[in-house]
């Protein structure tokens, strides 16, 4: 007998093996309506050595995984995984841009700081080179009071 294949009616639980206590039970011998009345907790006893046939009452058979669907489902959550990761990576990049523009920003105000200071320093360098030039021609330099860096070292 072959999987899925119903079993004739002359067939006995006992032509299975290991099922000692149902030998001699015939396989349709319970109807629908018996099964209805009868004590469930005997039903198990007599059906516990069927156990080898995973057959549980109450309980639809899982269905067996294909090895397809496994590698799907292992890809999906790969895939999830991946877009969590990706997620997070792209949150972290923005945060970096933006704190780089920030630093970019605060970079040119003081690049622009610095050269209003710079423009404002040759202003003033100009205005002293004037007024050095406008004073020379009316200072008298006493040069027995001025000492070269020559006459420093002989002494």
């Amino acid at each position: 007998m072959r999987p899925g294949q119903t079993p004739g009616p002359s067939m006995t639980v006992g032509s299975l093996p290991a099922l000692g206590p149902l030998i001699g039970l015939f396989i349709s011998a319970l109807t629908a309506e018996e099964l209805k009345y009868t004590d469930i907790h005997n039903i198990g006893a007599m059906i516990a050595p069927l156990h080898f046939l995973e057959v549980k009452l109450g309980k639809r058979p899982q269905p067996v995984k294909s090895e397809l669907e496994e590698e799907e489902e292992w890809r999906k959550r790969l895939w999830e995984k991946n877009k969590v990761v990706a997620a997070r990576c792209q949150n972290k990049k923005k945060e970096r841009t933006e704190c780089l523009q920030r630093e970019s920003e605060w970079l040119e105000l003081m690049n622009a700081e610095l050269r209003i200071q710079m423009e404002e320093l040759k202003q003033l360098i100009l205005m002293l080179i004037l007024m050095l030039n406008r004073h020379r021609p009316t200072c008298i330099v006493r040069t027995d009071s001025v000492k070269t860096p020559t006459q420093l070292e002989k002494k």
